[in-house]
This record gives structure tokens, C-alpha cells and sequence, in this order.
């Protein structure tokens, strides 16, 4: 009777299990990815369901505010003291995010959502605030997920585009 293995059937199943792991891989990021991705998003939703609570309860505008250098690395909630002058800021709540995870906003929520004080969405200069923020692909230029905001003030989250909505996750990354 063999009791054991041999050096070679070793490493026979070591080179199996080798190439196994290999093409699990590629596959595996995908869907980490894709998970990240899913996370964020209804992050980012939360936050702006959130900030629109906020200012209903506070009877206050508050402001939700991709970090300097874009959603993708988080964002701050906060009361908008704009035009309120010696107003103390206040920060309500910080996300921070890893940069890994692209979110792109269309022209009217590029760098921010406000809400005023009754949970509407409202823009500076008495522009409307609704529109769209993109969750995009890190491979291809293709949206994944996308967070709606409507004129209401809702919030849904899609992985479809409406008709007539371009895709931004298409535009080139300006670096």
C-alpha cells in the first residue's frame, strides 16, 4: 500500500490549483468591483435621502458636497450658510471613499446637492438641482449604476438610463 504522495503528483496538483487561481482572478475583481460599486452607491443615496431629512427637520437648506477633488473620494454634508453671513459652519456628516470607485454628477450635481429648507432640490442662482450621479465601470467607459435625483426631491437608484439621457461615464477622464 502507498501511503503518501510522490514529489511530482505534488507538484502536479500544485501547478493545477496554480492555474485555477489564475483564471479565477480577472473574475473575481470583476465582481469585487461590482460590489464596491453597489455599496457606494446606496452609500452616497443614503447620504442624500439623508440631507434632504435634514432640512425638512431643520427647516434649514443643507448642502451635500463632493470633496475637492470629486465624488469619488467622499463627500460632507453640511448646513449651507451661503448669503447667511457670521453663520458657524456645520459639518453633519463626512464619508470618506478611496478614489477607486469613479462617480461622475451631470452639470447640475458636478460638485454638489443642495436641498432647501422644505427637502427640494435646489441649485445656486435659482437653478433647479435635479439630474443625476453616474457610478461608472473602471475598465470601459460604461455606466454601472446611477442615483436620480427628481425634481421633488426623490432619490432612486438604477442601473438604467432614462431616454434621452446621455451616459457621462462615455466622457473621457480629465486627470
Amino acid at each position: 500500500m502507498n501511503k503518501g504522495m510522490t514529489l511530482v503528483e505534488l507538484l502536479a496538483v500544485l501547478a493545477i490549483a496554480g492555474i485555477l487561481a489564475m483564471l479565477a482572478v480577472p473574475s473575481l475583481q470583476g465582481f469585487v468591483a461590482e460590489q464596491r460599486r453597489q455599496v457606494v452607491a446606496r452609500e452616497l443615496a443614503a447620504a442624500l435621502r439623508t440631507a434632504r431629512m435634514e432640512a425638512i427637520t431643520r427647516q434649514a437648506p443643507v448642502v451635500v458636497r463632493a470633496f475637492y477633488n470629486g465624488w469619488s473620494w467622499g463627500w460632507t454634508t453640511a448646513l449651507d450658510i451661503r448669503g447667511l453671513r457670521n453663520a458657524p459652519r456645520t459639518v453633519l456628516r463626512r464619508h470618506v471613499l478611496d478614489g477607486q470607485t469613479r462617480i461622475v454628477g451631470n452639470l447640475w450635481l458636478k460638485n454638489e446637492v443642495r436641498f432647501d429648507s422644505s427637502g427640494a432640490p435646489t441649485g445656486t442662482a435659482g437653478h433647479s438641482n435635479i439630474g443625476s450621479l453616474y457610478l461608472c465601470d473602471t475598465q470601459r467607459p460604461l455606466m454601472r449604476l446611477r442615483i436620480v435625483l427628481d425634481w421633488v426631491g426623490r432619490i432612486r437608484l438604477t442601473d438604467q438610463l432614462d431616454r434621452g439621457t446621455t451616459d457621462a461615464c462615455a466622457k473621457p477622464v480629465k486627470r
